[in-house]
């Protein structure tokens, strides 16, 4: 018979990891190793702990993610986005709006993974390692979900963006989802998870803003 304190134990380690989606805030989903896509699993093989910024809308199906990951004391900044979504809508002479659209179409197609589309973004180490202490990593890891669409019929929005939070460790992996979190923080009010994603993709942005 398992003794009292291991018990105890177990216990909160499914309690931190397990948790399924829905609007009311909920653990992380823990994801199993072979769902796990390979550039993830890169990360996971190469680097300490890394956060990753990936955002989805039915504008913007391709990925698009923002890649902060910590190697010992030293911090880097990834993007992983597709170099031709700007183009989208646009008339570009010389048949080039056809060759950008072939070449979106191929970049969504193509598996993450560290091809031509993953870039390191030349950002000074201090302001990594100011933003890596920013965000806290280790409170990121207790953020819960908030994936579904809320049921509240004075806060409705219909196609808008879904922000999901990845954290790789060497051992584990688990993510978190929010849908329109900017939206729903001013017409619902504040919320701490919602705070904290948002946070997030404000820092890692900014980053970029050289």
């Amino acid at each position: 018979m398992l003794k009292p304190l291991l018990l105890g134990t177990i216990k909160t380690a499914l309690l931190m990891l397990g948790g399924v989606f829905c609007h009311q805030p909920h653990a992380a989903a823990v994801v199993q190793e072979e769902s796990v896509p390979p550039l993830y699993r890169f990360f996971q093989q190469h680097y300490d702990s890394t956060i990753v910024c990936q955002q989805n809308s039915a504008w913007n199906q391709g990925p698009d993610m923002l890649i902060l990951a910590k190697q010992g004391q030293q911090v880097y900044l990834f993007t992983y986005r597709s170099p031709y979504k700007l183009m989208q809508g646009r008339h570009v002479p010389g048949g080039l709006t056809q060759q950008f659209s072939q070449q979106e179409a191929r970049f969504r197609a193509t598996q993450p993974d560290t091809n031509q589309y993953l870039l390191l973004q030349p950002v000074t180490p201090a302001k990594l390692k100011q933003t890596w202490k920013s965000l806290h990593t280790p409170r990121l890891w207790q953020v819960q979900d908030m994936a579904a669409r809320s049921t509240n019929t004075q806060c409705l929005i219909e196609d808008a963006e879904t922000v999901t939070l990845w954290f790789l460790t060497r051992r584990n992996s688990r993510n978190v989802s929010f849908y329109a979190p900017e939206f729903y923080e001013k017409c619902e009010g504040a919320d701490a998870n919602r705070r904290q994603v948002i946070r997030t993709r404000t820092e890692l942005e900014t980053l970029l803003k050289r």
